[in-house]
Order: C-alpha cells, then structure tokens, then sequence
C-alpha cells in the first residue's frame, strides 16, 4: 500500500512552532520542523517498506497516527467521497429529529427600539415594528410548546430548552408568561428558558417572574454610553445606554444580575470599541461579553483593523479573567473541538438539527433570524423527510456542497458561516467576501496566538 500527503493538509507556521490541520476533518496537532519534512516525504507516494529502505529507526507508528489523522492517505483515495459517506449518515440520523433540544418562540417580532444594524429587522425586510399582529399569540405558543414535545418524546428526550427572542419579546410579556406558567405544568418534562430582550421594559415585577423560573437573560450593550448611543437607540434616536443600565442594576439588585452582554460593531462605533468596554463588564459583573461585528451590512472597516481589535480585546478580557467571544471564533473553535471523523458539526446547531423555530404566524425556521422559512406546524409531519426543505437547507449548508467554500482552508471548520449572513448577502455579495475573509485571518490570529502560548 502506497500513501500520500494529503491535498487537504494545512500548516500555519509561527516561530519554529506548526499548528497542522486537515480542511475536511480539522484534527489538529502542533508539530515539529522534523515532522512536517517526515510529511513532506510523502509529496510523491510511498510504501512504508520504501520508507523504511531510506530512513533509520522504526517509523510505523509515526506514519500510523499520520494515517489516523487523514494527513496521509492511501493513494488514490478520494476523502470527499469519505465525507459524503459520513454526511449521509447524519442526514439520516436527522430524519428521525432525535437531536431537537431547542425550541425558539418568536414571542414578538416588533420592537420599541430603532437600531438600524438590527440584523432581525434587517434580514426580515420587516417595515412597521409596531403592529399586533407581530406578537405571537397565547394560542400559537401552547400549539408550538405541545407540537415541540411530542416531536422530542418519540425519542424518549424529556428535556427541552426554550428560548424567547426576535425582536423585543418583553413587548408580548402576557404569553411570556403564560408559557412558563403552562410549562411548569406540564409532568415529566424538564424546562430550561432563556430570553434575548433589550431590557428596557424590565420592571421589578417582571425581573422577580423570570427569576422565578430561572429564566437565562441575554442582552446587547454596543459599547460604554457614547458607543452604544450612536447605533442602539430608541426610535426618535435617544441613546439607550442609560436606560439598560438601570435595568442590569435593577437586575442586580434583586439577586439575579446579567451573565454577560453582546456588542455589535459598525462603522459608527468602531472606533470607540476598546478595552474600556471590557473595564466596564468587570465593573459590573459579568464573566462573558461577545462582540461581532455587522452580520447583515457591510462595514468599510479594514479586516486587519477588525483582526487586530479582536485579538487585542480578547487577549485583554482573557488576562482579568472574562470570556471574550464572537462568530468570528465559531471556525476555530470548531477546528480545535470537533471533527466530521467523529460527530457532525456545523456553524451553529440550527444546521445541527437541534433547533426549531416556531414564529407569529406558525411557519417554522431553523433559527429566529433568518427569513428561510422551512414549513408550519400544521405539516410538521413532513418537516423531516428526505428531500424537505428543512431537511435540503440543512444539505446545502455542509462542507463540499457549498461551491464558494470549496476548497477553502476551513471548509470543514466554518461550513459556510452564519445563515443570516448567507442571506443578506444575496443583495451584497461584498458582505459575504468580506466576513469570510474576517473569519479566515480571524483563525490565523487565534491559531498563532496559541502558538505563542504554548511556547511559554
């Protein structure tokens, strides 16, 4: 048997140090010089007994664990056939929706603010944001609760993960409730909740209700006041920044203060994005703060300046002991934990199979913020058969069924990124190459920065 280097085989140098990875299957490991000139024997192919002919010592091993990491194949083997083969497998498991876990409800498609990055409003082409009819009825969200569980229970899954979001839910605070009250009735089910709001319909009797149920608080703060303030606004442009600052107080004062924030970066607030921000999340008392920047529009940014923010702030937040994230992680982060060789990943878990969407008007989505509807309850029947529209979105999402990914060095690790990117870039190919050039140095950085620490 001959075997070769694989074409798919990545190597980031970074001082004598070199993180290697496979585009298809990720498996990284950090190697030496040595061992990458070992690799680079197999540029033509060869037999072990070849190798051994010419090099001294015992170097099965080291070819076996290469072979283990697909970094070196046998000739002629064709690895996306491999992945193919592995894919299908997931498609089938997914048939089933054994893997649902998460049902999002889109309490209310409406909003009180004016943000005009909204990445919800935005990517819907919603024009009123104030209309009922945006509000998700009491009606539709028993029907979506009790349509969820039956879906899980066929498996024997007891336990399901709500989460109440899209535009500003508090708005709808009446089926809110109800839905952790009906939940919380319901026998032999375990409830998990959580909540994206802007917080500025939180009062103390509706902070002491989710406290209650444990519900998980979720919120944006675009930066220190004059950050926040030139893009999160009400929608006669007031600034918000001090109206969510006395709710994560108010928050705090009852016991049960904020995990952390989200910031989103535009043009008109990069460039007061600094390590004040994260000075402030410490002052206040979170762990996380996730930063990205715009999702559905272009920014005029250059990417090595978004780069160079990211790797300051997160290095920052990481030496005082916060969590510093983004989407722009999601590829590394996936190289580093997961491979197709042995579980199904994807950017997110909608693309996974374990989120449903169930919205206002009872068309289903893989996730709250894409306008890609997938079915509606009353045929929920048909949402996981071959050949769906849930099942075809979730086929054209994985590595080598995306032409504009083909070939790329995190083909196996980005999938494609964001949806609601995908989406938006529909109208503005430009957003699409530019975020996909922010996920690529973005992994470079990450990937050289663990060099450097490992070195120390």
């Amino acid at each position: 048997m001959r075997y070769i280097k694989s074409k798919f085989l990545q190597v980031i140098e970074n001082e004598e140090k070199y993180f290697v990875f496979h585009s298809l299957f990720n498996n990284p490991v950090i190697l030496d010089k040595s061992i990458i000139e070992f690799i680079d024997l197999f540029n033509i192919p060869k037999s072990l007994k070849e190798l051994n002919s010419t090099i001294e010592g015992d170097v099965d091993a080291v070819v076996n664990e290469l072979i283990d990491l697909n970094f070196l194949i046998e000739n002629g083997k064709n690895e996306r056939t491999l992945l193919q083969n592995i894919q299908q497998q997931f498609l089938t498991n997914l048939i089933s929706g054994k893997e649902l876990v998460r049902l999002e409800l889109a309490i209310s498609n409406s909003c009180n603010f004016g943000c005009k990055h909204c990445m919800h409003f935005i990517n819907n082409s919603f024009q009123d944001l104030t209309y009922k009819e945006m509000n998700m009825s009491i009606e539709t969200a028993k029907s979506s609760i009790d349509t969820f569980i039956q879906l899980i229970k066929k498996h024997e899954n007891n336990n399901v993960r709500i989460h109440f979001g899209n535009g500003e839910p508090l708005i709808n605070w009446n089926t809110i409730k109800y839905c952790l009250e009906y939940c919380s009735s319901i026998d032999n089910v375990g409830f998990s909740f959580a909540i994206n709001t802007n917080l500025s319909l939180l009062d103390k009797k509706k902070a002491l209700i989710l406290k209650k149920y444990n519900v998980k608080i979720s919120t944006s703060l675009d930066g220190i006041e004059k950050a926040n303030d030139l893009i999160r606004v009400y929608q006669n442009g007031k600034g918000t920044f001090q109206t969510i600052l006395k709710k994560i107080q108010l928050l705090k004062e009852i016991e049960y203060p904020i995990d952390g924030f989200s910031i989103t970066v535009t043009d008109k607030n990069f460039p007061f994005i600094d390590t004040s921000i994260i000075d402030f999340g410490k002052e206040i008392g979170v762990k996380d703060i996730s930063m990205d920047y715009d999702l559905v529009n272009t920014t005029l940014i250059p990417i090595k300046e978004c780069v160079d923010k990211i790797i300051k702030l997160r290095k920052y937040a990481n030496s005082i002991g916060m969590n510093f994230y983004g989407t722009w992680e999601t590829p590394y982060r996936v190289l580093t934990t997961n491979s197709w060789l042995e579980k199904p990943h994807a950017f997110c878990p909608a693309f996974e199979g374990k989120t449903l969407e169930f919205n206002v008007d009872g068309s289903i989505k893989v996730c709250g913020h894409t306008n890609t509807k997938i079915g509606h309850q009353e045929s929920i029947n048909t949402l996981f058969d071959m050949g769906s529209s849930y099942m075809n979105l979730i086929k054209s999402r994985l590595p080598g069924n995306n032409e504009y990914c083909i070939d790329c060095k995190l083909e196996g690790s980005c999938a494609g990124q964001c949806h609601v990117t995908v989406e938006a870039s529909i109208q503005n190919k430009r957003l699409f190459e530019n975020m996909c050039q922010l996920m690529k140095l973005t992994t470079v950085a990450l990937i050289s920065e663990q060099l450097r620490e490992d070195d120390k």
